[in-house]
């Protein structure tokens, strides 16, 4: 029976990647691996999954730190059905699947493709202000299979809340939403995604009171980039068990995230006249991000 196997990268979008009954698959961080995950815990040709039967043993190939079953060093073991492995200080999941769950993987990566499409032309016919912030987040929180967000846009005197959907502005302004603010304030300054999944054990937002309290299990950041200019950001976090943000989502959010851009830059004058019934100012914040 097949399984599919989930890498959760820290702060990076999950890697998943389906194990075929009978074929082997190695891990590592450079090729010849065929399963690449970037993380520097993780070596170059770091372990092997090895058909046998209707399963696999995992052989660690060397590596520098480890290959681990539910907590104990790989040794060539037969893996259950079911585990939690770690290569490195990176965590996977292990799951056999069966047919109709491959089908239903599939029709999603169908459906997200579709749903992308259709936000874009939803954005595209906003004639509103207004109405293409609240497209355009909501656009990112349903690619992102997210419950909540909110949308950044950068003004003379720093970050202020444009739009949001599942949060009001108590919650933003509050000082315990401190775990989001992490993210996006990096986010901002390496002008890149910021993906955090399964935050609870994240070593940089585990500790945060936002996340303790709000129960966040993963969260993304996309600045919004146009030349050399950061126009904003988009937040969205699911408290859903066993959520995680993989790199399909990724890669459509980041793709809409350039195409949102161009939109914003091209309506910038309208949305800097729009009146606002609330503004939240980004707490923290000392200028606009160039």
């Amino acid at each position: 029976m097949p399984a599919r196997l989930t890498a959760y990268l820290p702060e990076g979008a999950a890697v998943e990647t389906l194990l075929a009954a009978g074929r082997g698959l190695q891990v590592g961080r450079a090729p010849p691996s065929e399963l690449l995950i970037d993380h520097p815990s993780v070596s170059r040709s770091h372990a092997r999954f090895e058909p046998e039967g209707e399963g696999w043993r995992l052989v660690d190939l060397d590596s520098k730190n480890g290959s681990f079953i539910d907590g104990l060093p790989a040794d060539g073991r037969l893996l259950p059905a079911n585990a939690w492995l770690r290569f490195g200080d990176v965590t996977c999941e292990l799951a056999h699947v069966d047919e109709q769950a491959l089908a239903r993987s599939g029709e999603r990566r169908a459906a997200r493709q579709t749903a992308s499409v259709l936000h874009q032309r939803a954005i595209e016919q906003s004639q509103d202000p207004g109405d293409l912030l609240r497209a355009t987040l909501a656009a990112v929180i349903d690619l992102a299979g997210c419950e909540r967000g909110f949308l950044l846009i950068n003004q003379p005197g720093g970050p202020v809340v444009r739009a949001w959907q599942g949060l009001d502005d108590r919650t933003l302004a509050a000082p315990a939403f401190d775990g989001s603010r992490g993210a996006v304030d990096r986010a901002l300054r390496e002008r890149r995604p910021v993906v955090v999944n399964d935050a609870g054990l994240d070593a940089a937002f585990a500790g945060r009171a936002s996340v303790v309290a709000g129960g966040l299990r993963s969260l993304v950041c996309l600045p919004l980039v146009t030349g050399d200019q950061v126009l904003g950001l988009a937040y969205a976090d699911s408290r859903a068990p066993g959520h995680a943000i993989t790199t399909l989502e990724l890669d459509l959010l980041a793709a809409f995230a350039e195409r949102a851009a161009l939109w914003l830059a091209a309506r910038r004058s309208e949305l800097a006249l729009a009146e606002v019934a609330r503004q939240v100012r980004w707490p923290g914040a000392t200028g606009a991000a160039a």
